[in-house]
């Protein structure tokens, strides 16, 4: 036209084109804050759907025969469960008194007063043996090793169930209380105490993966998962309030 502008002969502006930009503004603002709060109920979900799972080194000798994996809380009237992998860089020679010891809480006080590995494991609740097999050259992960550095790889994996109450009485022949109850899972070689084999007692890596009945969580944090439902319940209700704001915000601005 005779200003200078040059505008579409079926084109004319319009209150709503004018607004366009505030509303995509608006819009964009309340997508972020949609994904951010997403991403908070994801955070508390996601890690506690995973399985509960201990892990760490392990290097046994005469000094030290045993070594304790995880202690975990069991339900009453439960069956816990765990599943354990060894991994030993290079070959275990003498495997024939290197075992899995499980011990309930009951027992542990004295266990701890033991002096010898041979009157602590006379008091576990189970006894298993470790076995392990060769898996071939590989890389050697562990903490101070080079990229290339490489080692004889041998592994052993031990599944068991742990009853709660455990089987059998404790002292001055009590019964045993149907109550939560802490087991300690340790490893051990008797043999160490005995004999002098400490420079062929390679390092033992290990990951034990925990079931408390059907729950990933031990007994001592049941309560969480309580607390977790409401922690979410809250953020889905603070969610709705945002989100219902948000959209009344934006109709009015598109409006104007």
């Amino acid at each position: 036209d005779g200003n200078g502008l040059d505008v579409h002969p079926y084109h004319s502006l319009t209150t709503t084109d004018i607004s366009l930009p505030t509303m995509t503004s608006s819009c964009s603002s309340s997508c972020r804050l949609m994904m951010l709060l997403s991403l908070l109920v994801a955070s508390i979900i996601i890690p506690h759907s995973e399985a509960k799972v201990s892990s760490g080194k392990v290097h046994l000798s005469g000094a030290q025969t045993e070594s304790t994996l995880v202690k975990f809380a069991v339900s009453p009237s439960s069956t816990g469960k765990i599943d354990v992998l060894l991994t030993s860089y290079g070959m275990y020679e003498n495997e024939l008194e290197l075992k899995m010891h499980i011990y309930a809480d009951e027992e542990w006080p004295a266990v701890k007063r033991a002096t010898l590995c041979s009157q602590k494991v006379s008091l576990a609740q189970k006894s298993l043996p470790i076995v392990f097999d060769y898996k071939g050259m590989m890389s050697d992960t562990r903490p101070g090793k080079k990229k290339t550095d490489r080692a004889e790889m041998y592994t052993s994996r031990i599944q068991t169930d742990i009853e709660n109450p455990p089987s059998g009485r404790i002292a001055q022949g009590k019964e045993r209380k149907d109550r939560s109850r802490y087991f300690y899972f340790l490893i051990d070689d008797c043999s160490l105490e005995r004999y002098n084999h400490d420079d062929k007692a390679p390092d033992i890596t290990f990951d034990a993966t925990i079931l408390n009945g059907s729950d990933h969580l031990p007994a001592d944090e049941a309560g969480i998962g309580f607390l977790l439902v409401l922690t979410l319940a809250f953020s889905g209700a603070l969610t709705m309030l945002l989100l219902f704001k948000l959209l009344r915000t934006i109709g009015g601005e598109v409006h104007v």
